[in-house]
């Protein structure tokens, strides 16, 4: 080998090994990009308690006199207005009995003309001194008899039409029907309710609440609460004044958003209480070992990962309740740590919230 092409190989293996070096040289100093979170103050989990929608003004169609449905005109979640026509109940009884009372005030009325006419004689023959004053006040008498059977009769005519407009059935007031427990030719006793008519706009939640959760929650606290796949918002605006056997309370909700239906049942979440022993993190955060110990993963001010043990208390929804040497407003790996190790170099980034 020549000098000259010793000297060319020379040269071509230190300048690879200079490319070498420089390359692997970042590949030590990269930081992985982590998702971090900042650790929170210690709130216990929160109660969840089971109440149902109530309307505020509730409308109660009923049958006074009883019957059979023949026709029923609305369905639940159909808006009515006053007056407007929902039912009808078989009016054959009632049209008998209102036929019946026609045909007495009828005869009552031929009676008591009858009566005066006669009367009208005696009146006539008594001043010819013809018939003496008891005919007289007798034919007055039978008169009055006649004219009060008649008012009987013309009241019971009366009642007997009203019976028969009793056998429909209209709205009392402009709303939405929440509940229709009458069923099509079902045979109903009198006062049984057809109709439930929401006519006001505003609508409650009654809740029972535990004795220990009634003495934690204030009037004015806002909650959330689901019904289904919907959410919603409430205020609570009061606690019943008598306990109850379990010395719990009757919670009262005024909703402030969401639109659930009068009678749904809904699941409220109330807050639990703040300033308590331990901090929060989101649960993602907590990684277990395979003996059962937990830990988080901090990211000091160097940007650098440091494991801290730490003991789960409860969990809240996304976050959990945690013991350990953790301070508020510390950042935490918020996910992914399994696959990082204490004293690795990131570069954080802030979950969206």
């Amino acid at each position: 080998m020549s000098k000259t092409s010793f000297i060319f190989i020379a040269s071509s293996a230190a300048l690879l090994s200079a490319c070498s070096d420089h390359a692997a040289k970042p590949a030590e100093t990269a930081a992985r990009t982590v998702l971090v979170s900042r650790v929170g103050e210690g709130v216990e989990a929160g109660d969840r308690v089971i109440g149902t929608v109530r309307s505020v003004r509730m409308d109660v169609v009923s049958a006074e006199q009883g019957g059979r449905v023949v026709a029923l005109l609305a369905d639940v979640g159909d808006r009515v207005v006053a007056g407007q026509i929902l039912a009808r109940l078989d009016p054959s009884a009632q049209a008998l009995r209102a036929e019946a009372a026609d045909a007495e005030r009828a005869r009552a009325a031929v009676i008591a003309a009858e009566r005066g006419r006669n009367a009208e004689r005696v009146r006539q023959l008594a001043a010819d001194g013809t018939a003496s004053p008891a005919d007289l006040d007798a034919a007055l008498a039978e008169v009055n008899s006649a004219r009060a059977a008649l008012r009987a009769a013309e009241a019971q005519a009366r009642i007997a039409q009203r019976d028969r407009s009793l056998t429909v059935l209209r709205a009392p007031a402009s709303g939405v029907i929440a509940a229709r427990p009458a069923q099509l030719s079902a045979v109903l006793a009198p006062g049984a309710p057809v109709f439930e008519i929401e006519s006001g706009s505003e609508r409650r939640i009654s809740a029972p609440l535990a004795a220990s959760v009634a003495a934690r929650v204030k009037p004015g606290q806002q909650v959330h609460f689901r019904a289904g796949e919907t959410t919603g918002e409430a205020r609570l605006v009061g606690l019943s004044a008598r306990e109850s056997g379990a010395g719990g309370r009757e919670a009262t909700f005024a909703i402030t958003a969401g639109n659930p239906a009068p009678g749904a049942v809904v699941e409220l979440l109330l807050p639990g209480r703040s300033g308590i022993a331990g901090t929060q993190v989101p649960q993602a955060a907590i990684l277990e070992a395979r003996d059962g110990s937990r830990k988080v993963l901090v990211v000091t001010r160097e940007n650098k990962l440091r494991g801290v043990p730490v003991r789960l208390v409860s969990l809240a929804g996304p976050n959990a309740l945690v013991e350990g040497p953790l301070k508020t407003g510390e950042v935490v790996v918020a996910a992914g740590g399994e696959f990082l190790a204490p004293g690795e170099a990131v570069r954080p980034v802030f979950a969206i919230r």
